[in-house]
């Protein structure tokens, strides 16, 4: 076995590779799409590869698998640069996959900390238990996922009638600023540990107005208790489906939890995406985050995981 760096010529093997991890998932997960996506596949390694950051295995000819990244992204989980390698970026043949991704870490990373990258994050298939595990014990620990849901399937919640809830048009949004930095604050405590600043009202605005979200709101009377962002997209190439949509942010008022507030607000905005002709709902959530663990876990299948290790830079300088 050799490792050699990303080349053109490998772009087929490894297409081949992607796709059938990608077919294997789908038989876990019913809201996965029935479909070839051998040409997007084909584009996202192609762009991916010209970027040279990642190592392939190779064994008389053969191409054993892949992982390649995004890679130098300041600030990333910290103050040392980062890297990301997304969900089609790294692929792997049948036999002994957990010993193959790594091999292909240890080789790509050592390239990489010659450029002082130091965080790594690798997304993987939720149901692909080799990878989990060898990634575990490299030192990776799962931070985030992706979860996905078909539209027509009933959400089986009781709804709490005694609060109303709404769709309102992201040039209103601006009266969610406080929700919004409420769940940043809430993000940045225990356990979670996430760091992002508030927002200012300027800012928030401008945000609202560049992203056409969709928003929903829970509410007591007069008073908006909680919210949910909706996008066009979400992290992968899965959520790039013109029948999808994908939830981005989400908050309720820690003292109206509990009373099935938000489970109502789910079931409203899944109800209103049906009558609008979208077929799949998407979510991803920090797993670090109890909270968003065990609500979106309920309502949502996962097939993503996303895996992230921090390399001591100490090991740099000296």
């Amino acid at each position: 076995m050799i490792f050699d760096r990303l080349d053109e010529k490998y772009i087929e093997d490894a297409v081949r590779l992607a796709k059938k991890q990608y077919d294997i998932e789908q038989k876990y997960i019913d809201a996965l799409y029935e479909k070839d996506y051998t040409d997007t596949l084909t584009g996202l390694i192609y762009d991916i590869f010209k970027r040279k950051c990642g190592v392939i295995a190779v064994d008389k000819g053969n191409v054993l698998g892949y992982l390649s990244f995004i890679g130098g992204i300041n600030g990333q989980f910290g103050n040392v640069k980062g890297s990301f390698s997304p969900l089609y970026a790294n692929a792997y043949g049948e036999e002994d996959r957990g010993r193959l991704v790594s091999l292909l870490f240890q080789h790509a990373s050592k390239e990489m900390i010659k450029e002082e990258i130091f965080s790594y994050a690798i997304c993987v298939y939720g149901h692909d238990d080799e990878i989990i595990k060898s990634l575990t014990m490299n030192g990776f620990g799962i931070r985030c996922s992706d979860g996905i849901r078909n539209v027509d399937k009933p959400l089986k919640v009781k709804v709490n009638k005694d609060y109303s809830y709404e769709e309102i048009h992201y040039n209103e949004a601006a009266c969610l600023l406080s929700l919004k930095n409420g769940l940043v604050r809430h993000m940045k405590n225990s356990p979670t540990y996430l760091y992002d600043k508030e927002f200012t009202i300027n800012e928030f605005i401008e945000r609202c107005i560049n992203r056409n979200s969709r928003f929903f709101i829970a509410r007591d009377k007069l008073d908006i208790i909680g919210y949910l962002e909706i996008t066009n997209s979400g992290e992968t190439f899965i959520t790039e489906e013109e029948d999808y949509l994908h939830i981005c942010g989400a908050y309720l008022k820690e003292s109206y939890r509990g009373k099935n507030i938000y489970q109502s607000l789910l079931s409203f905005v899944i109800e209103t995406l049906k009558k609008d002709g979208i077929k799949r709902i998407g979510v991803d959530c920090e797993t670090i985050n109890p909270t968003a663990l065990r609500f979106w876990g309920k309502y949502f299948d996962n097939y993503t995981y996303s895996f992230v290790r921090r390399v001591d830079e100490r090991i740099f300088r000296f």
